[in-house]
C-alpha cells in the first residue's frame, strides 16, 4: 500500500536532521551557521531523501512491502566524524520484503502421476522477479542523476538569486552527481552491483558514464 507510515516518517526527519548537521559541519565548521544549514538541506533533501523514496515507491508499485529504516549507529558516526573533518555515513536504507508469495503453478507429471511446478513458470517468474529488482535498484541513481541535470540547468540558468541560493544549488548538483556515481560502483551492497548483476549493458549504458564524469568532479579536476 503507497503511503509513508508514522515510524519511517521519523526515521527520514532523524536522518535528514543528523545529515544536515553532519554536511554542516563539515563544510561550515563546529559552529552551525544558518546558510550551511539552507545549503546542506537542499543537498540532503534531494540527493538523500528522494533517492531512498524512489528505491521504496518503485518498490511498492511492484507489489513489495517497502519502508525505510534508519541506522542510529551509523548516522550517530556520521555526525562523530564531520567533527574530525570527514565523512563516514550510513545513514540507513529500505528494506524490502514481498506481501504475498508469488503464485504459484503445476502442471501433472506423466510419469509419476503427481503434480511438479511449472518449469516454464518459473522461468518467467524469475525473469520478472529479476526485472523487478532491477528497476527498484535503479530507481535511486536514476532519481540522483536527473536531479544533477536539473540543479546543473538552474546553476546555468542564472535564476538562483542571491549567493546562498547559488552555492546550495552547486552542493545539491554535486551532492546528486557524487551519490549517483557512488550507488553505481559495481560492489558490495550498492545499487550498481545489483544493476550490475540484473543487466550489465543498463549497467554500461547508465552507471559507467555517470561513474567517468563524477570522478573529475569529485578529484576537484573540474
Amino acid at each position: 500500500m503507497l503511503g509513508i507510515s508514522v515510524t519511517e516518517l521519523r526515521d527520514l526527519v532523524i536522518s535528514l536532521i543528523a545529515l544536515v548537521i553532519a554536511f554542516s559541519v563539515l563544510f561550515g565548521g563546529a559552529v552551525l551557521d544558518m546558510n550551511m544549514i539552507i545549503v546542506s538541506t537542499l543537498g540532503v533533501a534531494s540527493g538523500f531523501l528522494l533517492h531512498e523514496l524512489a528505491h521504496k515507491f518503485t518498490a511498492q508499485h511492484f507489489g513489495y512491502l517497502a519502508e525505510y529504516r534508519a541506522n542510529l549507529l551509523g548516522l550517530g558516526l556520521a555526525v562523530a566524524s564531520a567533527f574530525a573533518g570527514l565523512l563516514i555515513a550510513a545513514p540507513g536504507a529500505v528494506m524490502i520484503s514481498r506481501s504475498r508469495p508469488p503464485v504459484q503453478t503445476y502442471i501433472q507429471d506423466s510419469i509419476y502421476g503427481s503434480t511438479v511446478p511449472d518449469p516454464f513458470h518459473q522461468e518467467e517468474l524469475a525473469s520478472q522477479l529479476k526485472r523487478e529488482m532491477l528497476l527498484i535498484s535503479l530507481a535511486g541513481p536514476m532519481t540522483n542523476i536527473v536531479l544533477a541535470a536539473f540543479f546543473f540547468i538552474l546553476g546555468m540558468s542564472g535564476l538562483a538569486d542571491g549567493e546562498v541560493w547559488a552555492q546550495a544549488i552547486t552542493f545539491a548538483l554535486f551532492i546528486n552527481l557524487i551519490l549517483a556515481a557512488f550507488n553505481m560502483l559495481p560492489f558490495g551492497p550498492l545499487d550498481g552491483k545489483k544493476i550490475f548483476d540484473g543487466d550489465r549493458r543498463v549497467w554500461a549504458l547508465i552507471g559507467l558514464p555517470v561513474i567517468l564524469i563524477a570522478l573529475p568532479v569529485y578529484l576537484g579536476i573540474i
